[in-house]
């Protein structure tokens, strides 16, 4: 493999009862009286982070942070780079520009309030900018002060993706000569179907497999973006009572992705995204 590829991980911070699409999730309004697994998991996380020496960007969700200021504030202090998920997990093809705008802001201000550190990037719940909210949705990034953003599934997804998307990190232009980095998620294919390398498909895959995807694109001198939420580590987590083909997706791999995630940091260079893309440049 080559190890002079510096290839990004990130945590999506967020806990067990932020699943999309799913009418079985609890309401928002609900969420701070549920039990939370979300702080076990992360400092797990950060643990394995500081065993490997690696760097990780961590895209906070601004609810957390706010519920669970202690957290975010161990994230900054372990070294992560600071970004955000938005702030009620809500799906940007949905919401609109201005829902965006304001949940971003609020997740910044919450964010930047509890650690100290102002969030750099961004990234959508369920990689939810789509073909038709992309023309706006950078422009609500750029005028809120992201410098990048890790939100494009260049493929097909359940909650959007761009099926024509540039799969390799680059710079999209917006309005006012303004530029915003882009690190899409990056995605291989399996038997005709688009799958990343991180969250359920971190759970599913074969580490074999995920492994000889990775090499590969580091041959040809392209990082790949990992990502992971702290409940994909946990067996343990509650259960939302789903059907079934959504409950698989959610819960198969709960107890082999901790020790493929090991594996892919001893294995392989990871930094934060901001770090990987100057590298990339």
């Amino acid at each position: 493999m080559s190890r002079n590829v510096l290839n990004a991980m990130s945590i999506d911070v967020e806990d067990w009862f932020h699943i999309l699409e799913v009418e079985q999730v609890p309401a928002q309004a609900d969420w701070a009286g549920l039990p939370s697994v979300v702080e076990r998991n992360t400092d797990r996380l950060l643990g394995l982070l500081e065993e490997t020496g690696s760097g990780c960007t961590g895209f906070l969700l601004g609810w957390i942070a706010e519920h669970h200021p202690q957290l975010a504030r161990r994230v900054a202090e372990a070294g992560c780079e600071i970004a955000t998920h938005g702030y009620a997990h809500e799906l940007v093809r949905e919401i609109g520009p201005e829902r965006v705008r304001a949940d971003v802001e609020r997740s910044i201000e919450v964010i930047e309030g509890v650690t100290g550190q102002r969030p750099v990037g961004y990234r959508a719940p369920g990689f939810s900018i789509t073909e038709d909210a992309r023309d706006w949705a950078f422009e609500v990034l750029a005028d809120l002060g992201m410098s990048f953003d890790s939100s494009i599934f260049p493929g097909r997804s359940g909650h959007g993706g761009i099926a024509d998307a540039d799969a390799t990190p680059h710079a999209i232009a917006v309005s006012g000569g303004r530029q915003l980095q882009e690190f899409p998620i990056s995605v291989t294919s399996l038997f005709g179907r688009d799958v990343a390398f991180g969250g359920g498909y971190l759970r599913l895959l074969p580490y074999r497999f995920l492994k000889a995807r990775i090499e590969r694109a580091n041959r040809e001198g392209v990082p790949v973006v990992v990502y992971v939420h702290p409940r994909d580590i946990d067996p343990d987590h509650p259960r939302i009572d789903m059907p079934m083909p959504r409950r698989f997706r959610s819960y198969v791999g709960l107890h082999t992705a901790y020790d493929k995630l090991r594996r892919l940091l001893e294995e392989f260079r990871f930094g934060t995204v901001s770090d990987s893309l100057r590298e990339a440049a």
